[in-house]
């Protein structure tokens, strides 16, 4: 067999980060139009091996990683599972330079293998690096059926020929745009399966990288799509330069490195929770929808549902709150009178995770019957808990969450106070509440969770918690805190500037700037993230939440993703300040 190689090395021990490359194995691969390589696939293991993986086994102190490789075809092979980067490996990816490429290029089986791959690694909590390299576009629509039951992308019965002498495609009898749908069709599939990654391991875990080596004038719009699924990635078009496609790998390669230093940081050290691994979709429900125990909610009422506070940023403490009242409150206790339960009803099963946190839909209830059922009240609400064991017992953690997002609200109200830019710059972040819980699961038996209104739709990262942008168009904290009340506005006449020609999402980045302004640089919030669908809009601006704010002590007073001046230098790193900066007089910073 010609494609017999030596065995794959053996994975390695307690992995950080993994490393999963998908290579193009189609038949273009075997052109001969890369100077100084017999094929296009010999140019490309020889990089990987070079510029990729080398400067990797070279790195001392950065944890264990391990790399997985896919070939892709009609179908995708794993022919590296998990290996360590040693010489070894390197020796094992030179060797398939002289793989023979063959066939079409099926982009769905390769990331049906990477998700295989990379579940695995879903209660690990290590770093994901996803690497897809390709000369083309994806091959899939050729053996796929349009809508009406008819395979469009292949020859028609007659065997006849067009002018340019390729086979005559099958026609579609009921529509004729049925060719372009099937390939549109295939492009929506393929950013779905990243977008699944990315909701399935957490889209701060893992960074896609889409490389186009191939000839300039390929459609690489599905590769760029991909790309575009996930905050932390990037697409590169490269031709067919070798030098192009050195330099590309060895970005790669950094990209690389910085996440594997992130994996042998704090949270490397934290314990995945074994409790939270079942995922289901939303359910259903309206106000005033009776909820059950036990049938995929676990209500909380009486004396199950201990406390309800919210952060008061001025007084720099938390304050009792109330159950939302109702209506239906008020009909029940006419009804059931001194029966009248207030709580909280917790779904079953988390619908979502990022890399901190997983959420799960939740409601307040009244209930008069002890809590065996509870009457949905109030807006549709989402809450919010740790994937980590240690975080459990802190008793710091989710009040901290809670401190972030109330001060970061603060600092939104005083920046819609100085920017004046209309309605839809406007910037709020959501109010939360701490709520602690009686549930012998726990294992002090009671709990706490994090409780925010639910916001629908698609989040969107416009910088993450390193401090990054987006590429796109307590003693001491207490203190800080209230030194934020005593800043003074300008009294200067600032003029009423049209800024709707400004992209949209430069304002959340303006706002990160203006945080670190405004708090003489102690501070700056970032990780904004937004729904898109519903909460943006000219009349409201911007609804955000979980933010994370980097303090210039260094001591981490917000918390683990707190990283200090790192955060801060990072974000200003990739920050260009716009029209909306210049308005406030901003200029980014010289460390």
């Amino acid at each position: 067999m010609e494609d017999a190689l030596e065995a794959a090395p053996l994975p390695p021990p307690d992995t950080t980060s993994h490393l999963v490359v998908i290579v193009d194995h189609s038949g273009s691969m075997r052109k001969e139009d890369v100077p100084g390589y017999p094929t296009r696939t010999a140019a490309v293991y020889d990089c990987l091996a070079r510029d990729l993986v080398e400067p990797q086994v070279k790195l001392d102190g950065l944890g264990r990683m391990e790399m997985s490789l896919i070939e892709m075809n009609d179908v995708a092979t794993v022919i590296l599972e998990r290996s360590a980067p040693d010489e070894t490996l390197l020796n094992y990816i030179r060797s398939c330079s002289t793989r023979r490429a063959h066939s079409h290029g099926n982009y769905l089986p390769a990331l049906d293998a990477a998700l295989g791959l990379l579940k695995g690694d879903a209660t690990r909590g290590n770093r994901l690096f996803l690497i897809f390299l390709s000369d083309g576009a994806p091959s899939d629509h050729t053996d796929m059926q349009c809508a009406h039951g008819y395979s469009v992308w292949q020859p028609d019965a007659r065997g006849t020929f067009m002018r340019n002498g390729k086979p005559r495609l099958q026609d579609c009898p009921v529509s004729k745009t049925c060719r372009e749908a099937v390939r549109e069709s295939v492009k929506d599939e393929c950013v779905s399966y990243v977008k699944h990654i990315g909701d399935l391991l957490g889209r701060d875990r893992v960074y896609f990288g889409s490389v186009a080596f191939g000839p300039p004038t390929e459609d690489y719009t599905v590769l760029q799509g991909m790309a575009r699924a996930l905050p932390r990635s990037s697409f590169q078009k490269l031709g067919l330069s070798l030098d192009c496609l050195r330099t590309a790998l060895t970005s790669l390669s950094s990209t690389l490195t910085s996440l594997r230093t992130e994996a042998v940081g704090s949270r490397s050290r934290l314990t995945l929770r074994t409790d939270l691994t079942e995922t289901a979709q939303r359910q259903s429900y309206e106000e005033r929808t009776l909820l059950r125990d036990g049938g995929g909610w676990d209500i909380y009422v009486g004396k199950r549902c201990i406390s309800k506070l919210k952060y008061d940023v001025m007084g720099s403490c938390y304050v009792k709150c109330s159950i939302a009242g109702s209506d239906l409150a008020s009909e029940l206790g006419q009804l059931h009178p001194r029966k009248v339960q207030r709580g909280i009803a917790h779904a079953a099963y988390k619908f979502a995770e990022g890399a901190e946190r997983v959420v799960f839909q939740c409601t307040e209830v009244v209930s008069v019957d002890g809590g065996a059922t509870g009457y949905s009240v109030g807006p549709r609400l989402v809450a919010k808990e740790t994937r980590y064991t240690e975080h459990l017992r802190s008793k710091a953690y989710y009040p901290t969450l809670c401190r972030l997002q109330g001060e970061a609200e603060e600092l939104a109200q005083l920046f819609n106070r100085r920017l004046r830019g209309g309605s839809e710059c406007q910037v709020r972040f959501l109010p939360c509440y701490v709520f602690t819980l009686r549930d012998p699961r726990y294992p002090t038996g009671k709990g706490e969770i994090v409780v925010e209104e639910e916001l629908e739709g698609v989040y969107t990262k416009w910088n993450d918690n390193a401090g990054r942008v987006a590429q796109s168009s307590t003693t001491t904290a207490c203190a800080d805190s209230k030194a934020l009340g005593a800043i003074v506005e300008d009294d200067e006449e600032e003029e009423d500037r049209e800024v709707s020609s400004v992209p949209i999402g430069d304002v959340p980045q303006c706002f990160s700037h203006f945080t670190y302004e405004v708090t003489f640089g102690r501070k700056l919030v970032c990780d904004l993230q937004a729904s898109l669908k519903g909460v943006w809009n000219a009349m409201d601006g911007f609804t955000l939440t979980d933010p994370v704010i980097h303090h210039h002590s260094g001591l981490k007073k917000n918390g683990d993703t707190d990283k200090g001046m790192a955060g801060i230098r990072e974000f200003f790193a990739t920050h260009n300040c716009g029209p909306l900066c210049k308005r406030l007089g901003m200029e980014a910073p010289v460390f």
